[in-house]
């Protein structure tokens, strides 16, 4: 009966890490044209998020202090 049970803690992890395993093995290196277009999209989706962010702040502390 107990081999029909879900697997244990050290069988999740195991099976867990075995995905883990698969997925790197997929993964490819990329070249330089397709680093320098991700590290763009990240820096101006940081600059975004960071400036909704301070007007979102500006708004409040002018609506709280008047």
């Amino acid at each position: 009966m107990a081999s029909e049970e879900a697997p244990g803690i050290i069988g999740k992890i195991k099976m867990t890490l075995h995905e883990w395993r698969l997925i790197l093995q997929r993964l490819k290196k990329p070249d330089m044209d397709e680093y320098k277009q991700t590290a763009k999209i990240m820096w101006l989706t940081i600059l975004l998020v960071g400036s909704v962010a301070y007007l979102i702040q500006l708004v409040a502390v002018k609506l709280i202090t008047g």
